[in-house]
């Protein structure tokens, strides 16, 4: 970089999270040196958390890996585009044809959401090949709302999001949106944008183990971890039996209900405060407000999606917005409009929905297989390669003290495409290097662009921000390469697969008239945003560079419309498949809250200055050495320990020693731990090695037994543990 070079202002939007918010970039000689928020984002208004601004030391890292390496014993060795490509293709060839296509898997974690073009080219290359075998960090928070949404609407994406900007009543269970942004829709702000309903006369509340952040903007009330399910049902059938219920409604747009009231009609509001910790009388008072309110919305996350009954919960969650009259209406529960109809499209296709696929049965959503099998599958030898795409499944997924670890270590193929050289990577025989979001032309998460998550609907587009460096190639490159190497037709049609091959050495080309002759993700987005009938691309930024807010979601657009993609076009309140693992579970599960009421669960936690493992190598945003258990005040002092001190943690699967904070945002009973720590051995992470933290997953258990099977979710959260003062020295505090 030459410093004379003029530094130059340019807008675009952070893909860290669903937030999106609207950023500044100064740029210098291509390189990025600094970050700020966009005051002038048609919705997040100046507002991003620390994570967006900061990025630039991702972007600028010394640890960021360049070129293509392959590891060689314990060594590794930068190599050409060429050999890499044509060793991984060989190498998958051989693997499909000696052991079938489902022995060649994929892995894409939560980075790999902000990436709108790159599942094309993924799940094209495995269709080619004949794999089915792909997995997900998905199926670690998300999945139980997919399989809902398309056994309740139609489709896995006909997904709903409170309609924040006029709701008078919110209920938020196990999210902390001030903290993570939300999961599945768009609300950067989140606190101003909640505190708003406030001022207005609303209320929101949130339900959490522990008082969280986003507290500030409402009320909270302490729950059991994993109890949800019971609130929820007790909830559900205190609306029925007090006259909270739009009949006329559930009449003439929705089915099963009869089942539904069946269904919860154990479920007292004394019964479930047994096991909550939520009175009969909180209960009943919230049922009354939310009743009352013109317009109410009930939203739930990862917290809740993690325990034993992920589905389920979600399920009664979206029956109560449906049957109160809430769902379609302006203050409720609304269903969105994106670019494209994505939900139609894949309902129309088939390959996202929920099918069994497995040959132990569990169920695949939104084409992803439980990633709480994946040490299974790899020890069986039902996998022997895989890609790792955007992803440190080694600290996101269950890992029972280190297992999948070891499996990982024994595969015959493992390749990572991915930023830097983490955990996982350090077990790879080959590493690619991708281009970061600021390298990225971009429109936002597909759920908001096509499914249109976002209580404010807008659409924005940024060009990249800043070239990748020289020998990084972007991830539809790569795949298209290596669909070519393994001689897989991607598309299935061979005149698209030669276009591809040409299309792929035009991207590259050392002659610029060639370039401009590519295909490049600057032109199929531009043919996204004219579809979607908005301005093209150039138009696009010359015009809207800070977004373009589209027309208000009026709601009463979807129930008895078209739109309901259910065979018969009602609603679906009793999914049969809930039903009956409801009866079959809920009583034994509940059983078992009882006599276990006085020991210990374990929750997550989440952190304003981590994104799972994303933020990990950032000085500036990781300074502690390690995480922490946190306690309640309470239970520090039962088991004789100070802030500083080490706690033995150890649940059914393993065992864990950790620091420990005491404090009163704490539920008694209750730990919390926040995952994605552990970087003892990431030798590719130079900072985040020295701030290892410990591995919470090695807690979680794996295999059959540990996953939500409607769903395929892997259950981390509301983990029963043991808990005692460690034998070993206390840290600083």
């Amino acid at each position: 970089m030459n410093n004379n070079d003029a530094v130059e202002t340019r807008i675009t939007f952070c893909r860290t999270c669903e937030a999106t918010c609207g950023l500044e970039v100064d740029v210098q000689g291509n390189r990025v040196v600094d970050i700020r928020p966009d005051k002038q984002h048609v919705v997040s208004k100046g507002y991003s958390c620390v994570k967006g601004i900061h990025f630039d030391k991702v972007q600028n890292s010394p640890d960021r890996i360049t070129s293509p390496q392959k590891r060689v014993g314990d060594e590794w060795h930068s190599i050409s585009w060429d050999q890499a490509i044509a060793e991984i293709g060989s190498k998958i060839r051989h693997l499909v044809d000696r052991h079938g296509a489902d022995s060649f898997a994929h892995l894409v974690g939560s980075a790999g959401g902000a990436n709108v073009l790159a599942p094309l080219y993924r799940n094209a290359l495995y269709q080619a090949l004949g794999s089915r075998r792909m997995y997900g960090t998905g199926t670690c928070d998300t999945t139980n709302k997919f399989r809902v949404c398309e056994d309740m609407y139609g489709s896995p994406f006909r997904l709903a999001y409170p309609d924040v900007e006029r709701t008078e009543f919110l209920m938020v269970l196990g999210a902390n949106p001030a903290v993570s942004g939300n999961t599945l829709y768009h609300l950067p702000g989140a606190v101003r944008r909640f505190k708003e309903i406030t001022k207005r006369g609303g209320r929101v509340v949130f339900i959490n183990p522990r008082r969280i952040e986003s507290a500030q903007a409402g009320e909270h009330d302490f729950i059991r971890p994993d109890t949800d399910l019971y609130f929820l049902a007790a909830f559900c059938w205190e609306l029925i039996e007090s006259g909270g219920v739009d009949r006329s409604a559930i009449e003439q747009t929705m089915k099963g209900f009869s089942v539904l009231e069946e269904v919860v009609a154990a479920w007292t509001p004394e019964r479930q405060a047994e096991v909550t910790g939520i009175s009969a009388d909180r209960l009943r008072e919230l049922v009354a407000a939310h009743k009352n309110a013109k317009g109410a919305a009930l939203y739930m996350a990862t917290g809740v999606n993690q325990g034993r009954s992920g589905t389920l919960c979600f399920w009664l969650l979206e029956c109560i917005n449906a049957i109160s009259g809430n769902l379609d209406k302006p203050g409720g529960s609304l269903i969105g409009e994106g670019l494209i109809d994505m939900a139609k499209q894949v309902k129309e296709a088939g390959a996202l929905t929920a099918q069994v696929v497995r040959e132990d049965g569990l169920i695949s959503v939104v084409g992803l297989q439980p990633s709480g099998m994946l040490a299974d599958d790899m020890e069986q030898g039902r996998v022997r390669g895989m890609i790792v795409e955007a992803s440190n499944p080694l600290l996101a997924c269950s890992n029972p003290n280190g297992r999948l670890d070891r499996a990982f270590a024994d595969l015959e193929l493992l390749v990572c495409i991915d930023l830097f050289r983490n955990e996982v990577g350090n077990l790879a025989h080959y590493i690619l290097p991708a281009p970061t979001w600021l390298e990225r032309a971009e429109v936002p998460y597909a759920l908001q662009s096509f499914v249109g998550c976002t209580p404010l609907p807008y659409m924005t587009y940024s060009d990249a921000v800043v070239a990748e460096p020289d020998n990084v190639r972007h991830e539809w490159w790569i795949y298209s390469r290596l669909a070519e190497a393994a001689g897989a037709t991607m598309f299935g049609k061979k005149w698209i697969a030669a276009l591809l091959k040409l299309n792929t050495r035009l991207a590259y080309s050392s002659k610029s008239w060639l370039r401009k002759l590519a295909l490049t993700p600057e032109k199929m987005l531009d043919g996204m945003l004219k579809q979607g009938g908005l301005p093209g691309r150039k138009k696009f930024l010359a015009q809207h560079r800070h977004g373009l807010l589209l027309k208000q979601n009026s709601g009463n657009n979807f129930l008895g419309t078209d739109r309901v993609l259910t065979g018969d076009g009602k609603v679906n309140l009793a999914p049969p498949d809930y039903v009956e693992v409801f009866k079959a579970r809920a009583d034994v599960l509940f059983a078992d809250e009882r006599e276990q009421r006085s020991q210990f669960k374990l929750i997550g936690k989440r952190e304003i200055k981590r994104m799972n493992t994303a933020s990990a190598n950032v000085p500036r945003l990781v300074k502690d050495e390690t995480n922490y258990a946190y306690l309640a005040p309470e239970d520090a002092q039962a088991l004789g320990v100070r802030s500083g001190e080490l706690v033995d943690v150890a649940s059914d699967y393993g065992e864990i020693s950790i620091p420990v904070k005491v404090s009163d945002e704490m539920m008694p009973r209750t730990v919390a731990i926040p995952q994605c720590w552990g970087h003892k051995k990431a030798d590719g992470l130079s900072h985040a090695r020295l701030h290892p933290g410990v591995n919470s997953n090695y807690l979680a258990g794996d295999g059959e037994a540990n996953i939500e099977a409607l769903s395929g979710m892997s259950h981390l959260s509301g983990i029963f543990v043991r808990i005692k003062k460690s034998d070993r020295l206390a840290v600083a505090s």
